[in-house]
């Protein structure tokens, strides 16, 4: 998609993908994963369940705790990561949420 573009093209682009242009959902996806493999379920269920309708809107927030959120569960069960590469994740993590309220207030 990007690599016959100029990166002066790529907003463009982005803006006309036949993809789905709902941030609130994208950015809930990528925290829940960070927190299902570096913290207990229960904790990510309890702390995105409260972020999620405390933040984004509720049709949102009722995708990502009712549809989303099971089928993760599914998905990083078997998962299992040493103190290390969970640091490592939380490092990442934070960098991640640095950038992208940066670009929020930028």
């Amino acid at each position: 998609m990007f690599n016959d573009k100029p990166v002066d093209d790529w907003a463009e682009v982005l803006d006309n993908a036949d993809l789905p242009h709902v941030y609130y959902i994208t950015f809930a996806a990528l925290i829940s994963t960070c927190f299902s493999i570096t913290l207990p379920w229960f904790v990510t269920q309890f702390a995105i369940t409260k972020l999620a309708y405390g933040i984004i809107p509720k049709e949102d927030a009722d995708f990502v705790v009712n549809q989303y959120l099971p089928e993760l569960k599914e998905a990083v069960k078997d998962i299992h990561l040493t103190s290390q590469e969970k640091d490592d994740v939380g490092f990442k993590f934070i960098g991640m949420i640095m950038k992208i309220l940066y670009a929020f207030i930028w």
